[in-house]
């Protein structure tokens, strides 16, 4: 017993003289921010800048807007993974605040009928057979996305599908993150991307 007090009188300074471990360096990154505007407040942007043409357009100049499809695959390629959803706010926002600023825009996916279903009704359709065989349409707001690291890149024109003539143009940049959060995994051209481990 005489032999065990020393003993273990030496083991306690001995683990008092040991350095403290050093604090571990934190790996984890702060949650990035949605952007600090909506889709909408950036089209806003946007329809400004189409809205300012060389002469004043007629007063029953009807105008409509496509879905807005990525600038390298405009026949294929609707925005989808991450940005899915965008196209089709691009689309629905241009139409919302063109028709607020007065102009006579048209609403081309309207059927000749209104579509009950259990949950909901729909007067709107994709389906060419539903809809109206004649579009009464002059003019189209037509456009592409790019996606660059930080954001999209969009390009919108207001064009005269008479005779393909550009009235207006403009750009803007909207953020990834102003519709979604980031993401641990995304995909960019079939290659996987992990920003949090």
């Amino acid at each position: 017993m005489r032999l065990l007090l020393p003993l273990l009188l030496i083991n306690l300074v001995a683990c008092s003289a040991a350095p403290a471990p050093e604090p571990s360096v934190s790996t984890h990154a702060a949650k990035a921010a949605m952007a600090p505007y909506t889709v909408n407040d950036y089209v806003n942007n946007l329809t400004h800048q189409l809205s300012h043409f060389k002469r004043p357009l007629n007063s029953n100049t009807r105008i409509a807007v496509s879905s807005f499809y990525y600038a390298d695959a405009l026949d294929s390629k609707l925005i989808s993974g991450q940005a899915a959803g965008l196209s089709q706010q691009l689309q629905e926002s241009l139409l919302t605040q063109f028709t607020q600023l007065g102009y006579h825009t048209v609403e081309y996916r309207l059927t000749n009928s209104l579509t009950l279903n259990r949950h909901a009704d729909s007067a709107l359709s994709r389906e060419l057979a539903e809809l109206r065989e004649r579009q009464n349409i002059d003019l189209i707001i037509t456009g592409t996305v790019t996606r660059q690291q930080h954001a999209y890149i969009v390009n919108a024109r207001l064009v005269n599908i008479n005779n393909n003539q550009v009235l207006s143009a403009g750009s803007t940049e909207i953020p990834i993150n102003v519709m979604w959060g980031s993401e641990k995994v995304q995909q960019r051209e079939s290659h996987l991307y992990r920003s949090e481990y």
